[in-house]
């Protein structure tokens, strides 16, 4: 008896399920397996603080700085800001390096007079007396920040590429350290002079006073944060990133965090360009002493990211 081929179910017919040629396509399996391929992101920014607010505190001294961007840029000696992911699965690795270091001047200068007369009786004559007294000074600052995060990420959702399907959502949770190191300096001298004259003495004199000061110091933060993505249709998606660390371990004072949001846009299936508002704040004080700094800072963010896989 020749055989005969079992009908086919609905499931079967479904044409989702079938090629041309009859034949299974197989979507899911392959999906499966990108899903576990290597991953590597890439992302090269630059971050443009419309205000920074630099509060620096050396042996009891304290100076507040509040620049704008073009404050910033006039006194930024260099930069370097970027972060690198490494996926596969769900499981990957990320770090991320900000640096900045920045330097500047500043001088003034007040000066005081008091004249004093008075007139003795003896001889009918009035008695006049100058006292000027005045100061100058000149200050060099130099301020020096390097952040590196090192973070153990997960990822739930959708793999996260320039180019995602409409509504595609990916979220990444992540726990790791950051490494800080911040040193501040300050160079400042004070030029005093007196000026005396009087009806026999005239007599000036000047003073120099220097001081130099100096903090440098290494930490460690536990690090915690997400970043989520959704796409609104295959060219454009907007994007959130949290972070927070510190939590008062290191130091009398220990917490740094970041908040971003914006939106990207695909150039290609490989790389997008994104443009986003963000917000950095870190504040240090050293045990045993006041010794440290607090700075914010939020501005404009610029970026590009290069998906290798």
């Amino acid at each position: 008896m020749a055989d005969v081929a079992p009908p086919h179910t609905s499931d079967d017919l479904d044409p989702k399920h079938l090629l041309a040629d009859g034949s299974d396509n197989g979507d899911s399996s392959e999906d499966d397996e990108k899903d576990d391929d290597w991953r590597v992101n890439l992302d090269l920014y630059g971050f443009l603080p419309l205000s920074a607010d630099t509060t620096t505190t050396l042996n009891g001294n304290s100076n507040t700085l509040n620049w704008d961007l073009e404050d910033i840029l006039d006194h930024l000696t260099s930069a370097l800001t970027m972060r690198a992911a490494v996926e596969r699965g769900r499981w990957g690795l990320q770090t991320g390096i900000v640096h900045a270091s920045l330097d500047g001047s500043k001088d003034g200068s007040k000066w005081t007079s008091r004249n004093r007369s008075r007139n003795r009786r003896l001889t009918g004559k009035t008695v006049s007396r100058t006292l000027s007294i005045g100061g100058e000074y000149e200050a060099d600052f130099d301020f020096d920040q390097t952040i590196l995060d090192l973070a153990l990420r997960y990822r739930a959702g959708d793999v996260q590429r320039p180019r995602m399907e409409q509504g595609a959502v990916s979220f990444v949770g992540f726990a790791g350290t950051r490494i800080v190191n911040g040193s501040i300096g300050s160079d400042v001298d004070i030029k005093l002079g007196a000026d005396y004259e009087g009806p026999i003495v005239k007599e000036k004199r000047t003073k120099t006073l220097k001081f130099d000061e100096s903090w440098s110091r290494t930490w460690v933060q536990p690090l915690i944060g997400m970043h989520t993505t959704y796409a609104f249709n295959p060219d454009w998606q907007a994007f959130v990133y949290l972070d927070a660390a510190g939590f008062g371990l290191s130091g009398h004072q220990d917490l740094s965090g970041t908040a971003q949001a914006g939106i990207a846009y695909s150039i290609g299936n490989s790389t997008q360009l994104s443009l986003s508002y963000k917000y950095f704040g870190l504040d240090y004080e050293a045990y045993g002493n006041d010794n440290g700094y607090d700075t914010k800072q939020h501005g404009v963010n610029l970026g590009i990211r290069i998906l290798f896989e």
